[in-house]
């Protein structure tokens, strides 16, 4: 599974929080471990963690 993690804040500038993102984002290893990014923007942080599934019926 998937996950998702991130904050808005639309009156200050979190471009300088990418520290705090991605312990945010560390805690979701489990969730997927394949994959894994991050936007941080002023206003915008967001990061992901990404599990690859594989249907073992078509291989």
């Amino acid at each position: 599974m998937c996950g998702f993690v991130g904050f808005i804040d639309f009156k200050n500038d979190i471009s300088s929080k990418k520290n705090i993102l991605l312990n945010m984002n560390s805690t979701l290893s489990k969730r997927g471990p394949d994959e894994d990014g991050y936007y941080i923007d002023k206003n915008v942080a967001l990061a992901h963690k990404r599990l690859i599934v594989i249907d073992p019926k078509r291989w």
